[in-house]
């Protein structure tokens, strides 16, 4: 592969931003909910956003299932969840809280179920 760097190089790009790294660590949770087949996940995961609020840095959609084990015109839908704070360490009382809002307002919502 070649890379003509003068013509990448001259190319305007708008102004950058970067955001720095958290030395706090960060704490992941799984999620899987059953939810209507043509719910589609972006529409998930802004409920999840909002739930959330700001201490939620990622998701990510890790497993998308139909078949056995889930109703017929259902899907399963596994998210991983990454929480952190740019000014201190997050307690698990604190996650957890959050976690369980974010369940509880999915189910209300978008009649999503926590697949067990």
């Amino acid at each position: 592969m070649e890379i003509n760097l003068s013509k990448l190089l001259s190319k305007k790009v708008g102004k950058m931003k970067y955001k720095e790294i958290s030395k706090f660590p960060s704490i992941k949770k799984d999620v899987a909910f059953i939810v209507d087949r043509d719910l589609e996940s972006s529409t998930i995961e802004k409920q999840i956003k909002k739930s959330a609020g700001n201490l939620l840095t990622n998701i990510e959609v890790f497993d998308v299932y139909t078949g056995e084990h889930v109703e017929e015109g259902k899907k399963s839908i596994a998210y991983s969840l990454t929480f952190s704070d740019s000014k201190k360490t997050l307690t698990d009382d604190e996650v957890t809280g959050i976690f369980n809002k974010v369940i509880s307002d999915a189910e209300k919502v978008l009649g999503a179920e926590i697949r067990k």
